[in-house]
């Protein structure tokens, strides 16, 4: 996404382009910001940062010259030809700092200045903060010297318009392409080593991790438990939504929900929480034995945040949208027809609770964002029917199905025998070249919300979701939306797959979004006889592509034809919100990056004020930027079709435009022989990641085994003859 930000003529077109140097620096210090109107305070910001980034360098260049920095026999001061372990005693002596932190610093500033010097030049002109070039740094730490500096190259000139997380993610993706064989055995060796670790924290909490676990897993874990804490908030458990996923997960773990189904499981955490939470019959009004009024921290209008603005994309925003659609595009498509499951306004599939979710993880409980659309001030029923999250005392006991009475005293359940049921998944979205599907190239791809993924991986994913909704998302030969197909046809299954991993037997389902990306003049190209298991697929998308040249339809959007009669529909059709989704690829805001499949699609000229239901009135925006939209007084129009122009309170105005939906990545350029992995501080064996670690553990401890080869005897672990050692 390129961003364009408004200046006017005077201050702001006197500071404008200026490099961050000392003449810059006394001319800001002659300003008062506080005089200055939102375009010129805007300016005066840049510019600032970038003096600040200038300084940043200058900083970093002399603390890596005071950790070379060494006395000869005669006093004379010289330089070491390199930092050591003792460069950081200085650093720390002089800051008064860690010597952890020192050397991290001194770490950063030995590569900006020697192995990346174009990206020490970027912080050097301003161009880029320390948070950002510290990110690519790391990112690129595990690459050889060469694909380091390409994959800077590549990112250079759009890091700046990128946040700090989808810069991760964008430079994952550059990295992985460079030479995908070596990335593969990387990822290999990583998964050799997984483990779970479990960490004290000084609050007296605990961090327990899946380290290194495969990326297809810890996806689908990750999902399915953002899908039951989204089920338990939509049944009254207004705990913030990342507490849920906390308390799910580890419920999940401790074995003291073995045997129950999704459903059981829901309704038992939300009777241990409305409890825990409601008021004592034997208290008084409020709940804690006084009379008087409520004392607690929070006003009925008030609420904890649940979610940090700088979070990462964590979890699907499964409340109601607050734009024409519901909820989330949960629903995978198992239809022949376009339409698909999501074509109802609840853009979900029945069964599936997609479309009876509750408040999204983002927002209030207690209000509906997308009154101020339509109705400002408004609330919805419900509304007032929930009391504010921040006084459970005063929420009384909720009349839920499946929940028992909690009047009296909450009994143990019964141990309920293990049985097959449907198990919940959330959703997942898949984004791929269809070339890298078919096998003809291993470019990365990107799951949203997580980062890029290795081709293998990736093949992995889809197959795992092969009864989700597949797109097939055409271009034109620069990258840009050309049209969205629903796929009717799937690719054949393997037959060596018997089931697939990460759903249990009765699972019928899972939310999936499998998005295939390919140009126009490649799929034309493509012969369905080359790749048998695909040629289902690839001849139907042939013929839906001839006949949309031939009516003259491809790069039209679905709704090009329709008249003032449609546009007067509340909600946008299935495929209307299809292509808006896939146009603007994550919310519209240049400085949010919540996946399209999770926000929320609104109308640029609301429906309230006659502003049509058409593709050139509808945008993607996340629940918090919705809101700013319409309470921050936010000013928003859309001159061309995915071309936003935003006017903040402040007065400044952003512009963006569509993004390109298959970005450019470097060509592939493995060494000549294989390029040695780096050291992770493990002692390689020859073939140890390689290994399939089941198999090692299970010769080992006198499991299974593998017939073809050697086997010996299990260790004996504990003689039962030989006396304690205590």
């Amino acid at each position: 996404m390129s961003v364009e930000q408004d200046q006017r003529p005077g201050l702001a077109a006197r500071l404008s382009g200026r490099a961050p140097d000392a003449d810059l620096h006394a001319l800001l210090d002659t300003i008062d910001p506080a005089g200055l109107d939102g375009p010129e305070l805007a300016a005066y910001v840049r510019a600032r940062f970038a003096v600040h980034n200038r300084a940043e360098a200058q900083l970093l260049a002399g603390l890596r010259e005071l950790g070379l920095a060494v006395e000869d026999a005669d006093g004379r001061p010289r330089r070491l030809p390199s930092s050591d372990e003792f460069s950081g005693d200085e650093v720390a002596g002089v800051l008064g700092c860690s010597r952890t932190m020192a050397a991290r610093r001194l770490a950063l500033a030995e590569d900006l200045f020697c192995r990346l010097p174009a990206l020490g030049a970027a912080l050097w002109r301003g161009v880029l903060d320390e948070s950002k070039v510290r990110a690519i740094s790391e990112c690129v730490a595990d690459l050889s010297a060469d694909h380091a500096r390409l994959a800077v190259a590549e990112v250079l000139d759009e890091a700046a318009e990128l946040p700090v997380m989808a810069l991760r993610e964008r430079v994952g993706e550059v990295a992985l392409a460079l030479d995908p064989e070596w990335a593969e055995r990387r990822r290999q060796r990583a998964e050799a080593r997984g483990r779970v670790g479990l960490v004290s924290n000084p609050a007296g909490t605990a961090t327990l991790s899946l380290l290194d676990a495969p990326a297809a897993d810890g996806i689908a874990s990750m999902a399915r438990v953002e899908a039951l804490a989204a089920q338990l908030h939509a049944a009254g458990v207004l705990t913030p939504i990342n507490q849920l996923r906390l308390h799910v997960g580890t419920r999940l773990l401790d074995g003291s929900t073995a045997g129950m189904t999704d459903a059981e499981l829901i309704a038992l955490l939300a009777a241990e929480y409305h409890a825990a939470n409601g008021p004592d019959p034997d208290d008084g009004p409020n709940g804690d034995g006084s009379d008087g009024p409520d004392d607690s921290p929070y006003g009925p209008d008030d609420e904890p945040d649940d979610e940090p603005d700088d979070e990462p994309d964590d979890g699907p925003d499964d409340g109601p949208d607050d734009g024409p659609d519901d909820g989330p595009d949960d629903g995978p498509d198992e239809g022949p027809d376009d339409g698909g499951p999501d074509s109802g306004p609840g853009g979900g599939a029945p069964g599936d609770g997609s479309g009876d979710r509750g408040p999204s993880s983002g927002e209030s409980s207690g209000e509906d964002p997308g009154s101020g659309e339509d109705e400002p001030g408004s609330r919805h029923d419900l509304d007032l029917a929930l009391p504010a999250p921040g006084s459970p005392a005063a929420q009384g006991v909720l009349d839920l199905n499946g929940l028992p009475n909690l009047s009296e005293p909450v009994v143990e359940p019964e141990p309920v025998e293990p049985r097959a049921g449907r198990v919940r998944h959330g959703t997942v979205e898949i984004r791929l070249r269809l070339t890298t599907a078919l096998g003809l190239d291993q470019h990365p791809a990107t799951v949203p919300g997580f980062g890029a993924v290795t081709a293998p991986v990736a093949r992995d994913l889809i197959t795992e979701r092969h009864r989700g909704e597949w797109r097939v998302v055409l271009v034109d030969d620069d990258g840009h939306l050309q049209h969205v197909l629903l796929a009717r046809s799937r690719p054949t299954r393997p037959r060596n797959q018997t089931r697939v991993r990460g759903r249990a037997p009765g699972a019928t389902r899972t939310g999936a979004i499998v998005e295939l990306h390919v140009p126009t003049t490649i799929l034309a190209a493509l012969d369905p006889d080359d790749h048998p298991g695909w040629a289902g697929l690839l001849a139907e998308l042939h013929a839906r592509l001839t006949d949309l040249q031939h009516t003259g339809r491809l790069g039209l959007p679905p709704d090009a034809d329709s008249g003032p009669a449609d546009w007067l529909r509340r909600r946008p059709g299935a495929e209307a919100e299809r292509w808006t989704r896939a146009r603007d690829r994550h919310c519209i805001v240049p400085w949010c990056r919540r996946a399209a499949h999770r926000a929320e699609i609104d109308h640029t000229r609301d429906h309230a004020h006659s502003g049509p239901t058409v593709t050139w009135n509808l945008g993607a925006w996340c629940s918090h930027d919705h809101r700013a939209k319409h309470h921050a007084g936010w000013h928003v129009r859309q001159p061309l079709p995915g071309w936003f122009v935003i006017r903040t309170r402040a007065g400044i105005t952003h512009t963006t435009r569509p993004p390109r939906i298959l970005r450019p990545l470097p060509t592939p350029s493995p060494a000549q022989r294989p390029r040695p992995l780096p050291d992770d501080g493990w002692a390689d064996t020859d073939g140890e990641y390689l290994d399939d670690w089941r198999r090692r553990f299970a010769a080992k401890f006198g499991g299974p085994r593998d017939t073809t080869t050697a086997s010996t005897p299990p260790p004996v672990l504990h003689d039962p003859n030989d006396p304690p050692p205590f």
